[in-house]
């Protein structure tokens, strides 16, 4: 029995080698982990998307210990996941404590198209999202002075042959967010990410009713096997138990046979009576 369990251990040992996973990004708010995860999943990479659980209101991605190296390559090629762009009111709390007014515009600027970005980047497909806005400052005393001309670009790359929008819908959104800004001075680049190849060990294998990657493949044979064997191993202990107490009970039988007939020998005859 001590070796039985000794087995049984190193089985659950096994299984829990070759299921292991690794945390990949964390600390992403819901929108970028799910980007991670579709990313991931288009090029072979099984991942999982779950509470991080060193930050409250955060997620993180993980994926199985031997396909961490292509997950991260895949984040590093595609851009992945987005930085965080701060918003209008985080980058007005970076000034100094009686900021120029050139300076304020600036950081309204600057909070403005990191505005944009982010929410250009929560559209389903965007993979990364750079808006450059040009908007000259009017200065208070020139009353007479013809307002300046804003001007913006943007860059857009998405995944896939088609965009997640029009370019004439950018213009309206960067326009809509800058006074003074028309949408026919919005300029919009839409770039399309190549695909990536997926490597023949992230290819889908099938394995019985099982999808899995080639990567995979290998671990999940093990643990079907060591399972295998565990339950060989189970069966063999409970036969071998069946079939020692089916002796203990012939024996048993048998012995009790015995002190019968020897009962039986020894005993004295009744004395007849007249």
């Amino acid at each position: 029995m001590r070796s039985w369990g000794t087995a049984w251990a190193l089985g659950l040992a096994c299984l829990g080698a070759a299921g292991c996973s690794v945390p990949i990004v964390a600390g992403l708010d819901e929108s970028d982990a799910s980007q991670v995860v579709v990313a991931l999943e288009q090029s072979g990479v099984a991942s999982e998307k779950d509470r991080d659980p060193d930050k409250e209101g955060a997620y993180r991605v993980t994926v199985a210990h031997d396909d961490a190296g292509a997950a991260l390559a895949v984040l590093a090629e595609q851009g992945l996941p987005p930085p965080a762009a701060p918003g209008v009111l985080e980058a007005l709390g970076k000034g100094s404590m009686v900021p120029s007014r050139v300076a304020e515009h600036a950081r309204v600027i600057t909070g403005t198209s990191d505005e944009l970005e982010r929410s250009l980047r929560g559209l389903d497909g965007v993979l990364s999202a750079r808006v450059h806005l040009g908007v000259p400052g009017r200065d208070p005393l020139e009353l007479d002075a013809k307002p300046p001309t804003a001007t913006a670009s943007v860059l857009l790359r998405h995944r896939g042959p088609t965009p997640p929008l029009t370019a004439s819908e950018v213009q309206r959104l960067v326009a809509g967010a800058v006074p003074g800004l028309l949408p026919e001075e919005v300029s919009v680049v839409m770039l399309p990410a190549p695909p990536r190849p997926r490597q023949p060990e992230h290819q889908l294998a099938q394995l019985g009713p099982l999808t899995v990657t080639h990567a995979s493949l290998f671990a999940l044979r093990g643990i079907i096997a060591v399972a295998a064997v565990l339950n060989a191993a189970l069966l063999a202990c409970v036969v071998g138990l069946w079939l020692r107490l089916r002796r203990a009970e012939h024996e048993l039988r048998a012995a009790r046979g015995d002190e019968r007939q020897s009962n039986r020998a020894t005993a004295k005859p009744a004395p007849l009576i007249r």
